[in-house]
């Protein structure tokens, strides 16, 4: 396409190649005629998938995402194939430390809702009727995000109050604020729920109560990896894609969306060229979107409370990632690390503390107060030994400063970090594991930052504060006439979800007819 040639124009146009903008892409092709109306995936970096991705290092392969929920019917809906596979232990293990005497309580949490309730029930006696109606009411509550209406009608927001009120009740809620209305006492148990508001990046006391119970019940229903990796799972969203004719441009960042009177004409790539369509999905870090590529003047135009939310928006904290390929000689089975994810952690109030530290700009993460995820991929999928640790929240710092003008100190910082994070783990998860390593490859904040584009390194897009999600999040449909931005919710199902919520939007309903979700197979 020749530049500033407004005659030939694409369908759609998608910022950025993730999974978001896979999806998004996906469902534009699926539902029009890409010869009559393309579609064009804009993507900064070499190749697509964005955050779901592999790479390898010395004969190991690393995946960057680590669990994906069951998205079956999205995936049959929108004709991607991919083999999964399933974990084979519990879905996750809580390794409670006491870092004084260094005494360790395991917890598991086993696959499947009624497993789940029923142990828990069993072996905390003392609570099992308020554990009993805590998880019966949150599932009634998941099952009502079925009927949720993504921009419902007058009407539709009417029959919401009568068809969803354990949703209206709770919308507003923390988790922490919706947990403690059953009375749960048991220390324990506190702890094993508070891990399902961590997986989002947040304390149970700051993160939406919606989010925490949509995430702890897909999730203990279903967990799986893709069998040959994440990248597979990218790789087949391409190749569906380019089946129904999409066009990709990669190693190209979009420095300006193109508006007109309050409408959408298309972007302004590096190097001046143009390419025009009347709708645009944004999937980058909607800060940057908003403010740097329209600008938060021109949203002001058309609409100020938009332009002053986009201004508000706080997006997750970012992580210190540490990638491990190790020789065959550790029992990784015998230890019990084909669960979905062990969760070693200080406890109590230790994440809400990390946390604290976090939003003043500190790290507090230390050998006497720490949370972190470990999970071994390979006992799952195959391959080479491999172990993957997480540790959130971590911020920005001065990690990209270091990264950028002083690499020896870069180099020098993220040895020291993830050696503490090593030792920990070998301490209190794997005995030896040091000396069973053969690859390590360390992830900053700063990794995060380059190749999301994100500035402070975000890791799971929108934070989920309760006045950063649901209803108070930044709309998916800008004030911008043509141009959308589906990326509020993170994880694969959310960014699957968010992606098809604005192709219904985009074709008036024919995709959802307007709801928050796809329809369950009857």
């Amino acid at each position: 396409m020749s530049q500033d040639d407004k005659n030939k124009k694409n369908g759609l146009i998608v910022i950025g190649g993730g999974i978001t903008g896979l999806t998004s892409a996906v469902t534009w092709a699926r539902f029009h005629d890409t010869e009559k109306e393309p579609v064009l995936i804009i993507e900064k970096e070499p190749k697509l998938g964005g955050f779901v991705t592999s790479y390898h290092r010395k004969g190991y392969q690393f995946d960057t995402s680590q669990m994906i929920s069951n998205c079956n019917d999205m995936f049959d809906f929108l004709g991607i194939e991919i083999d999964l596979k399933r974990f084979k232990g519990y879905y996750t293990r809580i390794f409670l430390v006491n870092p004084d005497t260094e005494k360790v309580k395991v917890m598991e949490i086993p696959s499947g809702f009624e497993k789940f309730k029923k142990k828990l029930m069993k072996e905390y006696p003392e609570n099992a009727k308020q554990v009993e109606k805590f998880l019966d009411h949150s599932r009634a509550m998941y099952t009502e995000l079925f009927k949720l209406k993504t921009e419902p009608t007058f009407v539709e927001l009417l029959k919401t109050v009568v068809s969803c009120p354990k949703i209206i009740k709770n919308s507003s809620k923390t988790f922490k604020e919706y947990f403690d209305q059953f009375g749960i006492t048991n220390p324990d148990v506190i702890e094993i729920f508070d891990a399902f508001a961590a997986f989002s990046g947040l304390p149970g006391d700051r993160a939406a109560a919606l989010m925490t119970v949509g995430a702890m019940n897909s999730l203990i229903d279903n967990a799986y990896r893709p069998t040959k990796g994440f990248t597979e799972l990218a790789n087949q969203f391409e190749k569906r894609y380019k089946e129904l004719g999409g066009e990709v441009l990669l190693k190209t960042r979009v420095e300006k969306i193109l508006v007109d009177n309050g409408e959408v004409k298309g972007v302004q790539v590096e190097g001046g060229k143009k390419f025009y369509s009347d709708y645009v999905i944004t999937t980058i870090d909607p800060k940057v979107a908003m403010k740097e590529l329209v600008g938060l003047d021109t949203i002001s135009e058309v609409d100020p409370k938009f332009a002053e939310k986009a201004e508000q928006v706080r997006m997750s904290p970012s992580s210190i990632n540490i990638a491990l390929g190790l020789d065959d000689k550790l029992d990784l089975a015998g230890l019990g690390m084909d669960c979905g994810y062990n969760v070693v952690t200080t406890g109590g109030e230790s994440f809400s503390k990390l946390f604290e530290e976090y939003e003043k700009g500190n790290m507090a993460f230390s050998e006497k107060q720490f949370h972190m995820g470990v999970i071994c991929p390979s006992l799952t999928t195959g391959g080479k030994p491999n172990i993957t640790i997480r540790v959130v929240p971590i911020g920005l710092g001065d990690w990209l400063e270091l990264r950028e003008n002083n690499r020896k100190e870069y180099d020098k910082k993220k040895e020291e970090i993830s050696n503490l994070i090593i030792d920990l783990v070998e301490k209190y998860l794997i005995p030896d594991l040091k000396k069973h390593i053969i690859v390590k490859d360390v992830s900053t904040p700063a990794t995060y930052a380059k190749y999301s584009g994100s500035p402070t390194g975000s890791i799971y897009g929108m934070a989920p504060f309760t006045d950063n999600f649901g209803r108070s999040r930044l709309k998916m449909r800008t004030p911008i006439k043509g141009l959308f931005q589906p990326l509020f919710s993170h994880g694969i199902f959310g960014c699957m979800l968010g992606a098809l919520q604005v192709g219904d939007m985009i074709l008036n309903r024919e995709i959802l007819d307007g709801n928050a979700r796809l329809k369950p197979k009857e």
